[in-house]
């Protein structure tokens, strides 16, 4: 189910093209920053074809402080306030055994819109919000992060809405209906589309390294979640924090991605009835973060303790709740809505997620 109140395409060119390839072996190592700025020098051509990998930069370091992109100053290329949709190329291979139907070398062109605020600066740092749309979407039906009419964070952050893979991909699950390539752990196309894709960009947009979000609905939340997973923390590509709209991580050691030990902030909502995707999903991502940043109240949802965490838009202030003793440079929140529905709740994850990554551009979250 695609979420509402999507914000309408305009007719862009299209991007530049990098490489695909997960099995390549990355480019020649580019000359890098310095250990005061973090940043990271440009990458080579991988020889599978992907954009090499950024050179060895200094550490992202303290999280309150903006990291900017490579991008920052470039001119962006495209009209702000408005949707527009580009594409990149990605490859790699897919080893026999897998989940997937569909095994061996692969090649997809990939769809994505981004979304520039008004009064783009491109010599500002803005945070970075990518957004998954559930199966049969397009990366044009995200959430608008408005509400009551009202702009809210849509206009202070840049968004990217990314459109699934190609059907002709062989899923395993949920077949010939046009979601994210979910289940299938390490080996799914989709890394190699977010690490080809982020390093792009890395050198055409002005964004902060350390402030780097993904969003998802339904099937884009099951790859939000694992995107948090797998690259929280990650020395070139970190994701700051996860926001997702049912979905959750699996549990199933074929469809499993390697995630990382490093900590992470997140915002779930889900009917805890939902008998489409049970909330049981999100319940292992919320135990998951919970141990990665050492909260110290329970274990998972079950046996932790929250404060309320208000939304606004009409919500009241219980919607979603905030757990209690995580370190306040990882929040994590939970809208545990009632009902047994498979929805994208855009009443609560507009309002919700603004407010969420509001609070990163705030003390002790953020310093100039």
């Amino acid at each position: 189910m695609s979420t509402g109140g999507a914000t309408s395409p305009a007719t862009g060119g299209t991007s530049a093209p990098s490489t695909g390839g997960s099995t390549g072996t990355g480019g020649s190592v580019g000359s890098g920053g310095t250990a005061s700025d973090g940043l990271a020098g440009a990458g080579g051509t991988g020889t599978a074809g992907r954009v090499g990998t950024a050179g060895a930069g200094g550490p992202l370091g303290d999280l309150t402080k903006v990291v900017p992109t490579m991008g920052c100053g470039m001119d962006p290329g495209q009209a702000v306030n408005m949707a527009v949709r580009a594409t990149i190329a990605t490859m790699g291979t897919k080893p026999a055994g897998w989940a997937d139907s569909v095994c061996g070398a692969w090649t997809y062109m990939r769809e994505y819109y981004v979304t520039l605020p008004t009064g783009y600066d491109k010599t500002k740092a803005y945070p970075l919000v990518l957004e998954g749309p559930g199966c049969g979407a397009m990366g044009m039906s995200v959430y608008p992060l408005t509400f009551n009419g009202n702009a809210s964070v849509n206009n202070t952050v840049i968004r990217v809405g990314l459109s699934p893979p190609p059907n002709t991909i062989g899923h395993a699950t949920n077949p010939g209906e046009g979601c994210f390539d979910d289940k299938e752990g390490d080996s799914s196309v989709d890394w190699v589309f977010y690490e080809t894709l982020y390093d792009h960009l890395a050198t055409t947009l002005c964004f902060d390294r350390n402030r780097v979000f993904t969003v998802g609905n339904s099937s884009g939340s099951w790859f939000s979640n694992e995107l948090g997973c797998k690259y929280a923390g990650d020395a070139t590509r970190p994701v700051r924090a996860v926001m997702p709209n049912t979905g959750g991580l699996p549990t199933d050691m074929r469809y499993v991605p390697t995630c990382t030990s490093k900590p992470m902030a997140g915002m779930w909502i889900h009917e805890i009835g939902d008998t489409t995707n049970p909330f049981t999903g999100n319940k292992v991502a919320i135990a998951r973060a919970m141990k990665v940043n050492g909260c110290t109240i329970g274990t998972g949802y079950d046996d932790t303790m929250f404060t309320n965490f208000p939304i606004g838009g009409g919500n009241p202030d219980t919607t979603c709740k905030k757990i209690m003793g995580c370190p306040d440079l990882y929040p994590l929140v939970v809208c545990a809505l009632p009902g047994n529905a498979h929805g994208s709740h855009d009443n609560v994850a507009n309002p919700g997620f603004s407010t969420f990554i509001t609070s990163f551009l705030n003390p002790p979250l953020l310093t100039p």
